[in-house]
C-alpha cells in the first residue's frame, strides 16, 4: 500500500513539471541574419563622430580596380564622404575616359550624392538605383567601415606626399630599359605603372616599343607584374610584402620593387 503511494505522488509530480513547462512562454526574438551588424548606431553618426579625416582602401581585385573611400567629420557629425573606385595600372579613379561602364559610374556618383545630402547610410536607397550591384555592396561596406572608424576615433595619417613619381633602370637589360610611374592620392599609392621600353631595333621589335605578349614571347613577366602591383598597392608600400605566391620572373619582381622604392624616395 505504502509503495503505491510513493509511485502515484511521483507520477503527480512528473504530470506537473511537464504542463509547467509547456506553459512557459520562449520570450527570446528571432535573430534577423540579413540585417548587417555594426557598432556604430544612427545616433553616433548624428552627433558622437570623432573630429578628423578618415580613409579605407579595399584590395585590388582580379580585375584590376578596386574601391577607396575618405570621410571627414566635424563637430562630431559627417561632414562629406567621397567614395570611388581606382584603375590599379594608373591610380585614376574611374571616369568616362577610362572606364566603359556607364551604369557604374551613375551608380557612384548617386550613391555618393545620397550620403551627402541625408548623412546617414540607413536612409540611402539602393534600390533606387540600378546595375552595378557589386558597386552597391562595395559602398555600403567601405562607408561603414568608414563611420565605425569616427566612432572610435581611429583618424587616418598620410604616409606619402600626393603626386605622381617616376624612376628609370640605370641601365638596360637584354635591350629593355625598365621604367616605372607610382601614384600617389590621400597618402595611398593608388596606381603603379611599370613598363620595359625597346632601347634598339630587333626582330619584331623597333626601338621605343613597350614590352607585351605581341612582341616578347616569355609569359611569366605579364603575371608577376600584376601580382607585384597588387601587393604594393594593397600594402602602400614594399615593406613585409608577401612574395611567396609570386614565381617566375625574378628579375622583373625585383626590378619593380626597386624601381618603386626609388620612385617613393621622394614623396616622404
Amino acid at each position: 500500500m505504502k509503495k503505491r503511494i510513493i509511485v502515484l505522488m511521483l507520477s503527480l509530480a512528473v504530470m506537473v513539471t511537464i504542463f509547467t513547462g509547456c506553459g512557459k512562454k520562449d520570450n527570446t526574438l528571432p535573430i534577423d541574419e540579413s540585417k548587417p551588424t555594426s557598432n556604430t548606431t544612427t545616433e553616433e553618426v548624428k552627433g558622437n563622430l570623432v573630429d578628423g579625416i578618415y580613409l579605407v582602401k579595399m584590395p585590388v581585385s582580379d580585375h584590376g580596380n578596386y574601391p577607396m573611400a575618405k570621410l571627414e567629420v566635424k563637430d562630431g557629425e559627417v561632414l562629406s564622404l567621397d567614395y570611388n573606385e581606382y584603375l590599379a595600372d594608373s591610380g585614376e579613379a574611374k571616369s568616362e575616359s577610362n572606364y566603359s561602364y556607364a551604369d557604374g559610374l551613375a551608380v557612384i556618383k548617386d550613391l555618393n550624392a545620397q550620403f551627402n545630402d541625408k548623412k546617414d547610410l540607413a536612409v540611402v536607397d539602393f534600390d533606387a538605383v540600378s546595375g552595378a550591384t557589386h558597386t552597391k555592396g562595395s559602398f555600403k561596406e567601405v562607408t561603414q567601415m568608414l563611420l565605425d572608424k569616427a566612432a572610435k576615433g581611429e583618424v587616418y595619417t598620410k604616409l606619402y606626399k600626393d603626386g605622381v613619381y617616376e624612376s628609370k633602370a640605370k641601365e638596360p637589360s637584354h635591350g629593355w630599359l625598365s621604367e616605372v610611374k607610382v601614384r600617389v592620392q590621400d597618402g595611398q599609392i593608388v596606381g603603379i605603372n611599370y613598363v620595359e621600353v625597346a632601347v634598339e631595333d630587333a626582330d619584331g621589335v623597333k626601338k621605343g616599343d613597350i614590352k607585351s605578349t605581341d612582341n616578347y614571347s616569355y609569359a611569366a613577366p605579364f603575371e608577376v607584374i600584376p601580382a607585384v602591383q597588387k601587393l604594393i598597392i594593397d600594402n602602400n608600400g614594399t615593406e613585409n610584402l608577401n612574395l611567396d605566391g609570386i614565381t617566375g620572373a625574378t628579375n622583373t619582381r625585383n626590378t619593380i620593387i626597386e624601381l618603386v622604392n626609388e620612385a617613393l624616395s621622394s614623396a616622404k
